[in-house]
Formats: C-alpha cells, sequence, structure tokens
C-alpha cells in the first residue's frame, strides 16, 4: 500500500511543545480526523508499545464503519518515551475493522518505510510540514 493513498497535507504536522505520550497520540488523533481514533489509539497502546525503533511510534487501530485507511504524521519537538524508547516519529494508522490482512500490509509497508535511516534524519531536518508531506509521499526534494 503506497504511503501517500493514507496522507494528506493537513495530516502531517510538527509539534513544538514537548509531549507525552498520551498527548502525542491525542495529537495525532486530531490529525486523522477520524470519531473513536483517540480511543482507537490508546486502546492499542496500552496492549504494549508502538515503538518500532530508531525514534519512530506507528500508533495503529481499526475502526468499525471506516470504509479506506487513514494515516497521519507528527514529528515531536522533543522525543516521548513510548514504553521502553524514546520516539520523535509518529505515523498513525486507522483502518477498517472488517479487513486484518489490509492492516497487516499497511503496517508492514510503514515499517519499511521508517527502515530508512536517510529519510527518517531527512524527516528530522525538514524545514517545515510541506517539505515532511513531500518526503513522506515520496518526493524526493525536502
Amino acid at each position: 500500500m503506497p504511503i501517500a493513498s493514507l496522507l494528506n497535507r493537513e495530516r502531517v504536522s510538527t509539534s513544538e511543545h514537548a509531549l507525552d505520550p498520551e498527548d502525542a497520540l491525542a495529537a495525532v488523533a486530531d490529525l486523522l480526523g477520524q470519531p473513536g481514533a483517540l480511543e482507537a489509539l490508546l486502546q492499542r497502546e496500552q496492549m504494549g508499545s508502538t515503538a518500532i525503533g530508531h525514534g519512530v511510534a506507528v500508533p495503529h487501530g481499526r475502526i468499525a464503519g471506516l470504509k479506506t485507511p487513514v494515516g497521519a504524521f507528527l514529528r515531536l519537538g522533543e522525543p516521548a518515551r513510548f514504553g521502553d524508547q524514546q520516539v520523535d516519529l509518529v505515523f498513525a494508522l486507522l483502518m477498517p475493522a472488517d479487513n486484518p490482512q489490509l492492516h497487516l500490509h499497511a503496517l508492514a509497508d510503514i515499517a519499511a518505510l521508517f527502515s530508512d535511516d536517510d529519510l527518517r534524519e531527512q524527516l528530522r531536518n525538514a524545514v517545515d510540514n510541506d517539505a515532511l508531506f513531500r518526503l513522506l509521499a515520496g518526493d524526493a526534494s525536502p
């Protein structure tokens, strides 16, 4: 699943303030703009940290009635502790509840994207939200 299909420019942002994990999840849930987003993300996080290493977390959840997958990205101003890891890049994902296979494929694609050291560095150094969106959407020009 192309990451660009999950995002739009309005769902990519930077937090200027230090946030704890709950506030980071609330901020990314706001970007997602879906009813029940925060509850789904919090419920999943309570099951275990969604940090995947290298300063990245991928909080995710399933929403009944959601027709298409929705993603949002938040770059934190200061790292927040997700489980035992410091996280400054948060990619949240909401998936339709009735398609667990699609959910797993999307998570794998996101994990693969964030395994790229250069991309993570570019995201951390991007000058603004437009540059973040272009990087995530696959446009090589930051």
